[in-house]
């Protein structure tokens, strides 16, 4: 489960689908799509690397909008406790991440008593309790859905510029399964605390493009080769192949 906001992010969209392809990951894969952003030409585009596209409406960030524009949009990510007619457990992955090893088996570590997973976030060197939501797992529900977009109306309990991430860690506090790194791999590790990312590296299953994103202006080395690899390999894919199955 991912969310596109813009269609200027479609590219990280189809690489990202083309990753999980390459891992076998067999769970459907639903893209949320903005109403605002959405048109026929990219669902087809989203639809070959075998995303399921689901329209939805924006949740503006309630109170005062956070410092980075992007971030004002995120909220909209707790619409995935809303698709409980979709799917009964969720992975939700920022756009801003690749797949390097089958991740499936965070389908099932929940358990019955936990509702909410995610990695601890790496803040430029500093390893910090609250989570960071580039990759959250969680259990979609309707009443669940309607607890959180009233409480993030509370907004003197978190950080506004930190958006939805900080509210998450807020509402769930110490009922978050803490996952490792390898789930949610911070590129910030790898800047900040290199000997930390070496001794992961070769274990990474989902990393996350959090510094220096590869974007075309962005010099390609360190953790940015892995999507430049990925992006490569998936020009080539998508030149023989035909529009997935869903």
């Amino acid at each position: 489960m991912t969310l596109l906001t813009d269609p200027v992010f479609t590219r990280f969209a189809e690489v990202l689908g083309y990753s999980m392809i390459k891992q076998n990951i067999r769970a459907k894969k639903i893209i949320m799509v903005l109403r605002t952003s959405y048109n026929e030409q990219l669902q087809r585009t989203l639809e070959k690397v075998g995303w399921q596209v689901k329209v939805v409406d924006l949740i503006p960030q309630p109170g005062k909008q956070a410092s980075t524009a992007r971030f004002r949009t995120m909220f909209t990510k707790l619409r995935v406790w809303s698709l409980t007619d979709e799917c009964d457990r969720a992975i939700m992955m920022d756009l801003d991440t690749i797949t390097l090893k089958n991740f499936e088996e965070l389908f099932y570590i929940l358990p019955e008593s936990t509702r909410f997973a995610a990695a601890p976030d790496n803040f430029f060197g500093k390893y910090k309790f609250e989570i960071n939501a580039g990759v959250f797992v969680c259990k979609p529900d309707q009443e669940e859905f309607q607890r959180l977009t009233i409480a993030m109306n509370d907004t003197s309990k978190y950080d506004h510029n930190l958006a939805e991430q900080a509210f998450l860690s807020n509402y769930y506090g110490l009922n978050i399964l803490r996952l490792p790194f390898i789930y949610n791999a911070n590129a910030a590790i790898e800047k900040f605390n290199k000997a930390d990312w070496v001794q992961m590296e070769s274990q990474i299953k989902i990393m996350h493009f959090t510094v220096d994103k590869p974007y075309p202006t962005v010099t390609k080395t360190g953790p940015n080769t892995y999507w430049y690899n990925a992006a490569s390999e998936y020009d080539e894919w998508s030149k023989n192949s035909t529009q997935i199955k869903l």
